[in-house]
């Protein structure tokens, strides 16, 4: 009788709470839930953050390419009284561009000085002046004018890659620029056409999510180059 109760008292015991193996194996359980629940709330948290970064990298390059092109397509001579008409194009480099363009952007309807400059740190800013002139032909363009920020994480091309502005004659060639980057002043008067290439990345995300638009513009106004190819 007793051997029974004794036998009835180690079962109940077995029945209380959890053996040693028991617990290993509900740790170890538990374990690869947390590491399954863990790796999948990365890579939905990672994928998100590359979609942003994306999104928003094709904003901004579609945002500041629509800006270059329509100053740029605008661009023209400035006419002189009795004398050769300015270049519309004052510099022409491969992170820089300079030039009078008749987008008016003011109440006056007066052209306007456009620099479009990008900078070691990949910022993108776009400065106007507004031009004036006292026998309503030739317009000059004095002051600091109005700079403003387009973009930034734009990625500088290395070396020998497609520059972010580049110069085409009107055979569709590329004009070479020296050795500081910029365009001659004989090279300036054949510009007939301008290729610009914008590459945006952000380091939001640890994707690579950069993305490159790419646009030739035409220049209407500027149907005969000066320059001389010959």
């Amino acid at each position: 009788m007793i051997e029974r109760i004794r036998s009835g008292v180690r079962g109940a015991r077995r029945d209380d709470g959890l053996t040693l193996i028991e617990l290993l194996v509900a740790m170890g359980l538990f374990a690869v839930l947390l590491a399954i629940v863990g790796g999948t709330f990365y890579s939905i948290t990672r994928a998100t953050t590359f979609a942003v970064a994306r999104d928003q990298n094709s904003r901004n390059a579609s945002n500041a390419m629509n800006e270059i092109v329509r100053q740029v397509r605008a661009a023209a001579d400035n006419p002189r009284t009795g004398a050769s008409d300015s270049p519309a194009f004052i510099s022409a480099g491969t992170s820089a561009v300079q030039f009078t363009t008749l987008v008016a952007t003011g109440r006056d309807a007066v052209p306007q000085q456009v620099t479009f400059s990008v900078s070691a740190a990949g910022v993108l800013t776009e400065t106007i002046v507004a031009g004036s002139t006292t026998d309503n032909a030739y317009f000059t363009f004095s002051g600091s004018g109005s700079t403003s920020t387009i973009a930034s994480s734009i990625e500088l091309p290395a070396s020998g890659g497609t520059p972010i502005f580049q110069y085409l004659d009107g055979n569709s060639v590329a004009l070479t620029p020296n050795a500081a980057g910029v365009l001659t002043a004989d090279q300036i008067g054949q510009i007939a056409f301008v290729q610009v290439t914008l590459r945006l990345s952000s380091s939001a995300s640890t994707l690579k999510n950069g993305i490159t638009l790419q646009n030739t513009v035409g220049l209407p106004n500027l149907l005969q180059p000066t320059g001389d190819s010959t």
